[in-house]
């Protein structure tokens, strides 16, 4: 990841709630910078992923499971994952984040590589109508194109909706005067209401793009573009309060 040295200003800390009463949201948090090694070390991405599993244990109805550095095995994440997705039932929400390093086609674990390909094959068998991704890591917007899946298109047929950080050349920023990456202090603000531009305490897909697209462009200067696509409705609803 690139740095800069702008702050950011946090936001105000809403009760939050994403679904209706008896459905429940199951959110695997994944973040690391601690590498083997220093060469690859990152300062944020570890506390980006505590700041996800916070924001959702403050709603009640959401299931949250954490991976930080040496936790976070490709063999770890994926048997939770895969335990999430099969406990959801129709009316919950899936959702996978990570923050870390990434490479085209796939997030960079602690110890090897997990395709973008897998992580979407556990959403396609889920029985939860939501399925979201939210990827800080450099070179998201690769997950449009992988070894076995040649477009977008053909990802976009399980429903799910990538909320990515950066394009497919591009670098995901950490500032150094921010506890967490660019696109996460960005992408939590607006989930805690920050991106509700009517007012009507509903945090949609389109309120949410706008919003972190526009305040990460802004704060990297343009270097940095996040993007969101997939099977989805833009009204569709991603947090209330």
């Amino acid at each position: 990841m690139a740095f800069l040295r702008k702050a950011f200003a946090g936001a105000a800390l809403f009760m939050l709630a994403l679904l209706p009463a008896g459905a429940r949201n199951y959110i695997l948090c994944v973040g690391i910078a601690d590498y083997p090694g220093t060469q690859n070390d990152l300062r944020l991405s570890a506390g980006d992923a505590l700041t996800m599993q916070t924001l959702y244990q403050k709603n009640g109805q959401s299931t949250v499971r954490l991976f930080q550095n040496e936790q976070a095995t490709v063999a770890a994440v994926t048997a939770a994952f895969d335990e999430l997705c099969n406990e959801a039932t129709e009316d919950d929400a899936v959702i996978f984040y990570f923050s870390g390093h990434g490479v085209p086609g796939a997030f960079v674990c602690h110890d090897d590589f997990l395709r973008y390909d897998d992580v979407v094959s556990a959403l396609g068998r889920s029985a939860a109508k939501k399925k979201i991704i939210f990827a800080d890591a450099c070179f998201a917007g690769k997950a449009r194109r992988s070894r076995r899946h040649a477009t977008a298109e053909t990802y976009a047929q399980t429903s799910v909706l990538f909320f990515l950080s950066s394009r497919t050349n591009e670098t995901s920023i950490e500032n150094r005067t921010m506890k967490n990456s660019l696109f996460t202090a960005y992408l939590e603000r607006g989930l805690r209401g920050g991106a509700d531009t009517d007012r009507n305490r509903t945090v949609t897909a389109h309120e949410l793009f706008r919003f972190v697209s526009e305040g990460v462009q802004q704060k990297s200067r343009q270097k940095q573009h996040p993007v969101m696509w997939g099977r989805f409705d833009n009204d569709m609803p991603l947090m209330t309060w």
